[in-house]
């Protein structure tokens, strides 16, 4: 995020790797709230097929 102020200096106020998009998923703000949160080792591993639980 990046803010421009009057005088036209521009200054870097925020920034967010990797994960930081995490709360336009639903699913994801859930899941953090658990024991175990997403419980993953990879990006959105607990996602599986109804039958392969």
């Amino acid at each position: 995020m990046f803010y421009k102020d009057e005088n036209g200096e521009v200054f870097h106020t925020y920034s967010s790797y990797a994960r930081g998009g995490d709360i336009l998923l639903g699913a994801h703000n859930f899941l953090d709230l658990t024991p175990k949160g997403r419980n993953e080792s990879e990006t959105m591993n607990w996602v599986r097929h109804h039958d392969k639980y």
